[in-house]
């Protein structure tokens, strides 16, 4: 090729490439749109959707901001240095943000693991590797040690995964509630915490869609 004809080329590679770009987004807007339908009052915070040879997994995921960090010492009291990041800018660590975006979201309930472990349908071998590693961090891993584990289907899987997530956060919220009251939980406390959290932080949910092969 001459000078002349690279340019050119490199041209319709460009404009092909913003094209294909364009449509991409075009499409991945409308799959979003599909999975925050599939998704509404629901407690799922994923969905998979699949083609010929791949899919598209759309997933909504919290992003907890600071409004207003000098709540979080009233929040957490003792607790504060395990679920606060303490540098020259006062932010939540993991932790703190999972339990934020759980207040936040409402996604909390009465219960143990040991309860839901105990109510599945399969050996007690089983149970006890289970009991190790349902931990309510991540869903996705949650969901496939029950799978693979506890032998249930997705669907039950990712019942119990939420579950799991909802009961740890709750434990979580009591342990600090009863830290910083002697030793005592109540309705007034909790709904105190609440009421820092909502006031403390923001809690803005994002939408990612992944599509990935379906023989993976």
């Amino acid at each position: 090729m001459d000078v002349s004809q690279i340019i050119d080329r490199m041209a319709e590679i460009k404009k092909a490439k913003s094209e294909l770009d364009d449509e991409y987004a075009s499409l991945q807007a409308e799959l979003q749109v599909l999975g925050e339908s599939a998704l509404e009052n629901t407690k799922y915070k994923s969905v998979s959707f699949s083609g010929t040879s791949d899919k598209a997994t759309v997933t909504i995921a919290d992003k907890v901001s600071n409004v207003m960090p000098s709540l979080f010492t009233d929040i957490f009291g003792k607790a504060y240095n395990d679920l606060v990041n303490v540098t020259e800018k006062v932010e939540l660590n993991a932790e703190g943000k999972r339990i934020a975006a759980a207040v936040w979201n409402k996604e909390y309930c009465e219960g143990s693991v040991e309860e839901i472990v105990n109510a599945l349908n399969c050996d007690e071998k089983a149970k006890k590797s289970l009991m190790k590693k349902l931990n309510g961090k991540n869903f996705e891993t949650d969901k496939k040690n029950l799978m693979k584990i506890g032998c249930l289907s997705e669907d039950d899987a990712k019942d119990n995964a939420y579950l799991v997530a909802e009961v740890i956060a709750w434990n979580k919220i009591q342990s600090i509630i009863k830290l910083n009251n002697k030793g005592e939980f109540s309705q007034p406390a909790l709904e105190q915490f609440i009421l820092n959290i909502n006031a403390a932080v923001c809690v803005e949910q994002s939408t990612k869609v992944a599509v990935e092969s379906l023989n993976e």
